[in-house]
């Protein structure tokens, strides 16, 4: 039995190859024929009956729908089946082929297995001689291409990937060994701004001379020589119009049966728009930390500034009102000279709690490291709050939880730590409260609470309390001026001592704050004793 002619009519000289390498093959083997014209293919078949025409979906010449009919009113081809071959995009064209009488359909790119069973089942001797004559099917008789019976899992599974790969939401495309494009999705063809078929079997530099189209030739000629695939890199490119696009770009290579087959594959993702907004984050970031510095910069030299007047301030203040050089004959002088000492005390002092904030935010704030005894510290502070805890009928409380070991810290900023949470538990707590505090040796680590039993917090003002310059907006806080700097301070030179600052807080019943330094900077004390508690009120 003599081989199968096949003729095949195709502009693209790749599809040609592939097609005509598929057909040869076939277990019978097949003779194949060639063309690029379509009018050339059918003045060969005028002469040369052929078992079976492959056409693409359109041709130079025109669609496979007007030379279906020409093809079988040529003596003897009447019943010659033909096979339509269209990318996805091109079903209308396929529409009209089967409309015209083609016989079936093949989607581009080439499944190698649907190719082998559908020409195979055409091809079969038996079948062709059982077939009865084919003819145009009429606008009546029309179905549509999307609603024909399925051919088999295969051929829809091809059908589905190929929508698949038109839906994902990336630049799909693949090139062969002679660097003319293999397949191309939507995104692919529409970032060019042709169709698909107008690039399938065609060079890049050929249908798009540009950027984009000299980078494949050269990096997939390269891939397919044996390279080695980069992994996903990004690439800028020049598109028509002098635009700029960043690509996300991933390759790969797909060998085939046959070293003819391989191709590379090209992913991209146009992320243009997400460079641009990280160009841009990273230039706020860059503006805000620059105002940032700047504003740090100003404080510490506003406060440096301040601090020289009221220096003196305060300390003439106290002579006038100790009236070290001799009695102020008017009793009211006096009280004015205290008043203006308590105020310009209350000024520096938050001047220094400024002053300490911007250097903490700087990283210009250093330690003066020396061992101090704790309980001794605490005991010291609470006769400086003695004044104000009287005011408010406050009674403070101290509870040791073993014996409690010196630490090596900075004594001047542990003070200021414990001063802001104790300033913080008195403001805070109703009249005729109480406040605790525990100090307490566990596992080597030392650990301070404050606790009181005042309005307490929830969840969103702690968050605002750690802030700088948060306050908790309340009646009580209100009634308790403040700049908002305490707690944020607190925290920040307890981190600077490699401890940790903890806040447990119940709306309504009260807040404790936990200050835990690190095992290392305590000095192991030489017996543990038993708790205790050493009440002091004012």
């Amino acid at each position: 039995m003599s081989s199968p002619l096949v003729v095949i009519v195709d502009n693209s000289i790749t599809n040609l190859k592939i097609l005509e390498r598929l057909a040869t093959s076939l277990a019978d083997g097949a003779t194949v024929m060639n063309f690029r014209s379509a009018a050339a293919g059918l003045e060969y078949c005028r002469g040369h009956r052929p078992d079976l025409l492959m056409i693409a979906g359109e041709t130079a010449e025109g669609e496979a729908a007007q030379f279906v009919p020409l093809l079988h009113a040529l003596p003897d081809c009447a019943d010659v089946p033909v096979i339509v071959i269209a990318p996805y995009e091109d079903r209308d064209c396929i529409d009209r082929a089967l409309a015209a009488g083609a016989a079936d359909h093949l989607l581009s790119p080439v499944d190698h297995d649907e190719f082998r069973t559908r020409v195979g089942n055409l091809l079969r001797p038996r079948a062709r001689r059982s077939a009865a004559p084919v003819k145009a099917v009429t606008d009546g008789e029309r179905v549509a291409w999307e609603e024909r019976p399925p051919r088999g899992a295969l051929p829809e599974a091809h059908e589905r990937l190929l929508r698949v790969l038109d839906a994902i939401p990336a630049m799909i495309c693949a090139t062969g060994r002679d660097g003319r494009y293999v397949f191309v999705n939507h995104h692919f063809a529409a970032f060019i701004g042709m169709r698909a078929r107008q690039l399938v079997g065609r060079r890049p530099v050929d249908t798009h001379d540009d950027q984009l189209g000299r980078r494949l030739m050269e990096d997939d000629s390269r891939l397919l020589g044996g390279a080695i695939p980069p992994a996903s890199f990004e690439e800028e490119i020049e598109i028509d119009g002098g635009e700029r696009r960043v690509l996300l770009t991933t390759k790969s290579v797909f060998q085939g049966a046959d070293g003819e087959d391989a191709m590379v594959v090209t992913a991209s993702l146009d992320i243009t728009e997400r460079k641009r907004a990280e160009r841009g984050m990273l230039a706020a970031k860059e503006l805000a930390e620059i105002a940032n510095r700047s504003k740090t910069e100003f404080l510490a030299n506003m406060s440096h500034e301040l601090r020289t007047p009221l220096n003196a301030i305060i300390g003439f203040s106290q002579v006038m009102a100790g009236e070290m050089l001799g009695p102020i004959t008017t009793p009211k002088y006096v009280g004015y000279a205290r008043d203006i000492l308590a105020s310009a005390e209350h000024l520096l002092g938050i001047i220094n709690d400024v002053l300490d904030v911007s250097k903490l935010e700087a990283g210009e704030l250093d330690l003066a490291e020396e061992p101090v005894d704790v309980a001794k510290t605490v005991a010291d502070l609470l006769q400086l709050v003695d004044t104000k805890a009287r005011a408010a009928e406050i009674k403070i409380g101290t509870r040791h939880e073993g014996k409690i070991p010196r630490l090596n810290v900075d004594p001047r900023k542990l003070k200021q730590i414990v001063l802001n949470l104790l300033t913080n538990a008195i403001k805070f707590s109703q009249r005729g409260g109480e406040i605790d505090i525990v100090l307490r040796y566990d596992s080597g680590a030392v650990a301070i609470a404050v606790s009181d039993h005042g309005i307490g917090m929830d969840a969103a003002e702690i968050e605002l309390a750690m802030t700088r310059f948060g306050q908790v907006a309340s009646t009580w806080s209100r009634r308790h001026p403040g700049t908002g700097l305490g707690l944020p301070l607190a925290i920040g030179l307890t981190e600077l001592h490699g401890g940790t600052l903890t806040i447990r807080s119940i709306k309504g019943a009260g807040t404790t704050v936990t200050v835990a330094f690190p095992p290392e900077r305590s000095e192991a004390p030489a017996a543990v004793a038993g708790a205790g508690w050493a009440t002091g009120r004012a």
